[in-house]
């Protein structure tokens, strides 16, 4: 059977109490083109962030002085486009999303393209907190194993 996604690593606190949360829908098929969709959710409305995903393990490194996020991705690490984390200002509802197939099958050259059945990945978003010490916060991570 396909092996689910898994929650790893912890959250960051922004300066409003969000804790920004990976999660994912469909299946990530090494032989699909589209129909896997990475999101993060609870993220601080109207910010901008970024997805992004490496394929040399979890990591675990505290973000930065004062700020209560974690660094979840072994580097290297491959950014998804940037975009506007939508939602109300000063409210937990911003949601950053991807379909991650679509996106390696447009980009041949990300980080470990192509992948093969079996090999995984661990991802994570970071977005902006001007308020936070650091002004960023990262949400937790989520680790795929790519299927057939």
């Amino acid at each position: 059977g396909a092996t689910p996604p898994v929650s790893y690593c912890t959250a960051g606190t922004t300066t409003n109490g969000c804790n920004a949360t990976m999660s994912a829908t469909g299946t990530p098929s090494v032989s699909a083109s589209s129909g896997f969709v990475v999101s993060c959710s609870n993220v601080e409305g109207q910010k901008q962030g970024i997805v992004f995903y490496g394929v040399s393990g979890p990591h675990a490194a505290p973000w930065g002085p004062g700020n209560t996020s974690f660094f979840c991705v072994k580097p290297p690490v491959q950014r998804l486009p940037a975009q506007n984390s939508n939602g109300n200002a000063g409210q937990c509802d911003g949601v950053l999303a991807h379909d991650l197939l679509a996106y390696l099958f447009t980009h041949p050259t990300a980080l470990g393209n192509p992948f093969s059945a079996g090999q995984k990945a661990w991802l994570q978003s970071w977005f902006r907190d001007p308020p936070a010490q650091t002004t960023t916060n990262l949400s937790n991570g989520l680790e795929i194993t790519f299927q057939p």
